[in-house]
């Protein structure tokens, strides 16, 4: 699994948790509505931005939602749990 694909399958969960869209989650966690739908062409991002991107999703998962099983989640200071 590329990263950009573990990004998106987390920001998928998390949209499918709190009922948003994914354009909505993209708007939340990068300020722009159409990075995720980009990324699942053949855009891409740094890997600063996936960095905070994935800290922020964890930092903000909703309780009682498992994380993604194939993807590491990173504690709230930065390190992979």
């Amino acid at each position: 699994m590329t990263l950009k694909e573990r990004l998106i399958a987390v920001c998928t969960a998390y949209a499918d948790a709190r009922k948003l869209s994914l354009s909505r989650v993209s708007t939340i966690v990068f300020g722009d509505g159409k990075v995720l739908s980009r990324l699942e062409g053949n855009s891409d991002l740094t890997t600063s931005r996936y960095e905070a991107a994935m800290q922020w999703l964890s930092a903000n998962w909703p309780e009682g939602i498992d994380w993604p099983v194939d993807v590491v989640r990173p504690d709230v200071r930065g390190e992979a749990a």
